[in-house]
C-alpha cells in the first residue's frame, strides 16, 4: 500500500484530542469530515484541506466530537487519542475571562511558567477564543525572544489579530512577508522590536528596555484604536529567581490576571514575593498532558524554517528574494551585547544571598508604588545604561556579517549629521537610545561580505532600489542556504 495516497479517517469522541507529531520532511494533509475541531483554538473549517510541511507537534480538539481524515507521504512519529485533556479547565477559563470584560474594561492578561509548560499554546488558544466570541480584537504581546512569531526569533512584538490565526503553522503567526495575500487569512500587523539575542538575560538591560516601549506602543494603540480588547503576554520561561522582572512587566503593562501555568511551587513563591494591586488575580492553570519537552534540533528547525518562510514564502505563496548589491560603508552595523557576570550573581554564588535581598528596593531604581492605575498610564522611565546594549561595529568584516540575519530599523527621524559629530560613549548611546525606541521595518540576510573590496550582498524579500533603512542589527539568527 502506498502510504502517501492512502486516507486514513480518525474518530475523536468529545472533550477528547488527537495528538499527533508528523516527520521531518514529509507532507501532512488533515480534513474536518464532520463534527466540530480545533488546533490551538482556531476552529477547523470543513471546506477545506490544510496541508502542513516539515515537521509538526499539535493537538486536534473537540468539544463535541468530529470525524477527521488525513493522508502523509511517510508514517507518522506518533498519533494517539487522548481523554487527559484541559478542554473543560480552558473553556472555563475563557468563559471566566469573558465575565471580566464588562463596561469596555477587558483584562491584561500574563502568563508565566517553566519552559515546556504549554505558555504559547495557551496564548494563541485564548487569543483565538477571543476572537470567535468578543466583539473587540484581542491583543497578542510575545516577550519571548527564543520564539519566531510575526517574524524570526530574538524579536519581541505586539499586534492586535484581526482574524484567524494560521492553523498551518506551529508558530503563533506567519512572518510579515507570508502572512498577507494568501486569500486565507486576513493580515497581521505587528509591531516589532530587535533584541537579536535568544535568552532574555543574556541583555537584561536592553530586554527591560524594549518591553517598556513595547508598554508604550501597546498603551498607544490601545488610546488609538476603539476595538482592542484583551490583552494576552506571552513570556520567556520565568522562574522564581526572576520576580524582579515578573514585578515590573506585571506594573508596566497593568496585568490584571496572572496564569502559571502546570507549576504550584512558582505560583506559591511569587505570591510571596511580588507586590500586587487588590485587582490583580493570580491562580495556577493546569499543564496539557500533551505538552512534551522539545528537542533543541527541533526548536533550531523551526527557527531555520521561519527565516526560510519569510524570505521565500510558503507552499501557497511564494516569494522570489532579491539580491541587493551595495557598499559596507552604506551602513551602520549594530550588535547586542551579551551580559557578563554581575557582582549580584557572584554575591549569590558565594551565598551571599541575604545582602541581595536586603537591596531588593533599590534595584534599578524601580518603584511600583509610582504606577498609576489607568490602563493608559506611561511606563516608569530611568535613566538606561545605553552604551550596554548594542554595540557598534565601526569596521565589519565578513567574520561579523556573514549568513547572519539583520534587522533594518526605521531610522526616518534620525539625525545622521547630528550623530556623526559625536564621539566616544555619548556617541553609542545616542544611537542606541534611537534604536530602541524604534521599530522593525523588516529583514535582510547577509549572503557574502568581501573585506578586500568592501562590497555586500544582501538578500530581501522583494526587489528594491535602495535599503529603507541604514541602521541595521545584527542578530544572533544565522541562516545558510
Amino acid at each position: 500500500m502506498d502510504f502517501g495516497l492512502a486516507r486514513i479517517d480518525v474518530e475523536i469522541p468529545a472533550f477528547n484530542e488527537w495528538r499527533v507529531e508528523t516527520p521531518k520532511n514529509s507532507t501532512f494533509t488533515l480534513k474536518l469530515e464532520s463534527g466540530t475541531a480545533e488546533i490551538f483554538g482556531s476552529e477547523l473549517s470543513p471546506d477545506l484541506t490544510y496541508v502542513f510541511k516539515e515537521e509538526m507537534k499539535f493537538a486536534v480538539a473537540t468539544y463535541h466530537g468530529c470525524k477527521i481524515s488525513y493522508t502523509c507521504t511517510v508514517p507518522l512519529d506518533l498519533e494517539y487519542i487522548s481523554e487527559e485533556t484541559i478542554l473543560k479547565q480552558m473553556l472555563n477559563l475563557h468563559l471566566a475571562i469573558e465575565n471580566c470584560s464588562v463596561g469596555g474594561k477587558y483584562p491584561r492578561i500574563l502568563i508565566i511558567g517553566p519552559k515546556d509548560s504549554g505558555k504559547t499554546s495557551l496564548a494563541r488558544t485564548l487569543a483565538a477564543y477571543a476572537l470567535k466570541t468578543s466583539e473587540k480584537q484581542p491583543m497578542l504581546i510575545n516577550l519571548d525572544p527564543h520564539l519566531p512569531h510575526f517574524g524570526i526569533a530574538s524579536q519581541l512584538s505586539v499586534a492586535k489579530l484581526y482574524d484567524s490565526l494560521d492553523i498551518e503553522t506551529s508558530t503563533i503567526a506567519e512572518s510579515l512577508t507570508t502572512g498577507p495575500g494568501t486569500g486565507l487569512y486576513r493580515s497581521q500587523v505587528p509591531h516589532l522590536k530587535c533584541f537579536g539575542l535568544e535568552k532574555f538575560n543574556e541583555n537584561l538591560e536592553l530586554y527591560k528596555s524594549l518591553i517598556s516601549e513595547l508598554s508604550v506602543e501597546l498603551d498607544a494603540k490601545m488610546k488609538a484604536s476603539k476595538d482592542c480588547g484583551t490583552v494576552i503576554i506571552d513570556t520567556p520561561s520565568f522562574n522564581v529567581s526572576d520576580w524582579k522582572l515578573i514585578q515590573q512587566i506585571v506594573d508596566i503593562f497593568h496585568v490584571d490576571l496572572l496564569l502559571v501555568v502546570g507549576n504550584e511551587r512558582l505560583l506559591v513563591d511569587l505570591r510571596k514575593k511580588l507586590t500586587l494591586e487588590s485587582n490583580v488575580t493570580m491562580i495556577k492553570t493546569p499543564r496539557s498532558s500533551g505538552c512534551i519537552e522539545k528537542e533543541a534540533k527541533y526548536e533550531r528547525d523551526l527557527q531555520q524554517r521561519s527565516i526560510r518562510q519569510y524570505f521565500y514564502g510558503v507552499e501557497r505563496s511564494r516569494l522570489n528574494p532579491f539580491t541587493f548589491h551595495s557598499s559596507v560603508k552604506d551602513f551602520i552595523f549594530l550588535q547586542p551585547n551579551t551580559n557578563e557576570p554581575n557582582a549580584e550573581f557572584l554575591d549569590f554564588m558565594a551565598g551571599d544571598a541575604d545582602d541581595i535581598v536586603k537591596t531588593e528596593a533599590a534595584d534599578d531604581d524601580y518603584n511600583p508604588a509610582m504606577q498609576s492605575d489607568s490602563h493608559l498610564a506611561v511606563p516608569i522611565k530611568r535613566n538606561w545604561k545605553y552604551k550596554q546594549m548594542l554595540r557598534y561595529i565601526e569596521e565589519p568584516k565578513e567574520v561579523d556579517l556573514i549568513n547572519s540575519v539583520v534587522a533594518i530599523i526605521d531610522d526616518k527621524d534620525f539625525n545622521f549629521n547630528k550623530w556623526s559629530k559625536l564621539e566616544g560613549d555619548e556617541k553609542l548611546s545616542e544611537l542606541n537610545k534611537f534604536v530602541t525606541t524604534q521599530s522593525v521595518l523588516g529583514y535582510s540576510y547577509v549572503s557574502s561580505c568581501d573585506d578586500t573590496t568592501g562590497k555586500i550582498k544582501l538578500l530581501v524579500p522583494s526587489p528594491v532600489s535602495s535599503m529603507p533603512g541604514k541602521i541595521l542589527i545584527v542578530t544572533e539568527m544565522r541562516y545558510q542556504e
